[in-house]
């Protein structure tokens, strides 16, 4: 029953709506609309979102892609030049390490000419102490001799004669006993050299002359030839020493090139290294904007081999050159026709001094014909005529060298003279000196002596007579005034030796001991 009343209640036309139900309409209605046209805009915007997020996203893939595969491209380019590295290792090892050792051995070489070098100077400095001997002994000879000894020439002889002596062994002192300091035997080279050697003659001393001068001479030609024996030892390690500091500059030399060898091999190397890489293809990302070789449809070439790849700058060098060329034409122009005008003043100038140069010549021919008849060579002339000035010059030179020389000799001889005379006032001044210390000393013992005596014959009472001891004792006080006199004249003389220039070397006497 009720499905049947329902069923019959739709059956039945709709009741028409009132005003107030017609009202709610048309405000439900507008509201609909209101509500889509929200959501339509809704929809647009955020259509318009997500096609500018897709747009976004695309152009960073296709950035990022771009990246990925510049990335690709340089890690395959580092690729290929880690294998040619690799390819180039052994070789550059080798190189340093020959080169490392080359330095090494250089610097090796430095320090042992260094050492050398200092030892020469050391030897050097030795010789120069032995000279400054040899010069002391010649002075002690001709202080001993003297310049007018009659017996001159034959001390000379002697003096300058070689013997036969023992001479000192050279070995190491771990193989030979320190206190073996001469060989029995004398050298042979000694035989062979010393010509004037003779076993069987026996050297007496000249007569007229004093033995003591005699010994003296044999003692200074000791000393001598010991210098000689020491002096020749040092020249030989000298020249041993020469011989090894050439040797080691001649290895220097050739270190030096074997150095330069080297560095020539490293940096050809390294040339051949960097052009290996430079064969290798870089890859270069280029925009279309930076394209200047489009064809007239706006289309890149098929192939790209012949193109070249510029920066902006040097693009704009580039055309700025055209005009610095104009330019530099335009000033090449200039200077070539201001070297033409040069040319031509020249060329003028060199006419005439040709012409006039020709005047002078048959000038001088017509005035030799006029005074010799012939042409004259005036080069060969010049080279066979004599300058007299130049020669009277190299004359007065040679004669003034000569004198010089003379003059140089005779001072030397003066200089001798006057070391010698300094050599005996010095002598003279130093015996004199210690001739005083030993009378001092002698009196300062007498007084003691005498102040004893005094002083027990007071203490002491002894029987004596008193005559004696008054003789005693003039006898010591006049002892006393005749080395006081001789201490005097010592003493006068020792004034006089000094202002003659001499000087003493021994120490002033000790002060008498203080007379009680």
């Amino acid at each position: 029953l009720a499905a049947t009343a329902a069923h019959g209640r739709a059956s039945e036309p709709p009741l028409p709506l009132s005003e107030l139900g017609l009202a709610q309409r048309e405000i439900e209605l507008a509201r609909l609309r209101a509500e889509r046209e929200l959501i339509v805009h809704r929809q647009a915007r955020t259509r318009e979102t997500f096609d500018g997020a897709m747009s976004e996203l695309l152009d960073e893939r296709l950035k990022l892609l771009a990246d990925l595969k510049s990335t690709d491209m340089r890690r395959l380019l580092l690729f290929r030049e880690l294998q040619l590295l690799k390819e180039f290792e052994k070789r550059d090892n080798a190189l340093a390490k020959k080169l490392d050792q080359k330095r090494a051995e250089k610097l090796e070489l430095v320090v042992k000419i260094s050492e050398c070098q200092e030892r020469l100077s050391a030897k050097r400095a030795e010789i120069e102490r032995l000279l400054l001997r040899d010069k002391e002994i010649m002075a002690e000879y001709n202080a001993a001799v003297g310049e007018a000894n009659k017996n001159g020439e034959a001390l000379q002889k002697i003096f300058r004669k070689k013997v036969k002596r023992g001479k000192k062994k050279v070995a190491d002192a771990d193989d030979e006993d320190p206190d073996d300091d001469y060989d029995s035997e004398a050298d042979d080279d000694d035989d062979d050299d010393d010509d004037d050697l003779s076993d069987d003659e026996e050297e007496v001393c000249p007569p007229g002359c004093e033995p003591a001068l005699y010994e003296r001479v044999c003692e200074l030609r000791l000393k001598r030839l010991e210098q000689e024996d020491v002096y020749a030892e040092f020249q030989k390690s000298i020249e041993a020493l020469k011989k090894d500091n050439d040797a080691l500059i001649k290895k220097e030399k050739a270190l030096d090139a074997a150095l330069l060898e080297t560095d020539r091999d490293i940096e050809s190397f390294q040339n051949e290294k960097q052009r290996k890489l430079n064969e290798l293809d870089v890859v270069v990302v280029l925009h279309l904007s930076q394209l200047r070789l489009l064809n007239e449809r706006g289309q890149l070439p098929a192939e790209l081999a012949e193109c070249l790849v510029f920066t902006h700058d040097g693009l704009e060098q580039l055309a700025a050159r055209i005009g610095e060329l104009a330019d530099e034409k335009v000033e090449l122009r200039r200077r070539q026709k201001d070297l033409r005008r040069k040319k031509e003043a020249l060329a003028k100038e060199r006419k005439g001094k040709v012409a006039r140069n020709a005047e002078l010549e048959a000038r001088a021919v017509d005035v030799q014909m006029l005074k010799f008849g012939q042409e004259v060579d005036l080069d060969a002339l010049n080279s066979y005529t004599v300058n007299k000035s130049a020669e009277e010059l190299r004359e007065k030179v040679t004669m003034l060298d000569q004198k010089q020389q003379r003059a140089l000799a005779q001072w030397e001889v003066r200089l001798k003279q006057a070391k010698a005379d300094l050599i005996r006032a010095t002598q003279q001044s130093t015996q004199a000196l210690e001739r005083v210390a030993q009378l001092l000393a002698a009196q300062a013992q007498l007084e003691g002596t005498l102040n004893k005596t005094q002083k027990a014959g007071s203490a002491i009472s002894v029987p004596s007579s008193g005559q004696e001891e008054a003789l005693e004792r003039g006898r010591l006080v006049q002892m006393v005034k005749l080395q006081g006199t001789e201490i005097d004249a010592l003493k006068v003389e020792i004034n006089m030796l000094r202002r003659k220039g001499g000087h003493v070397y021994s120490s002033a006497p000790a002060a008498p001991a203080a007379i009680e």
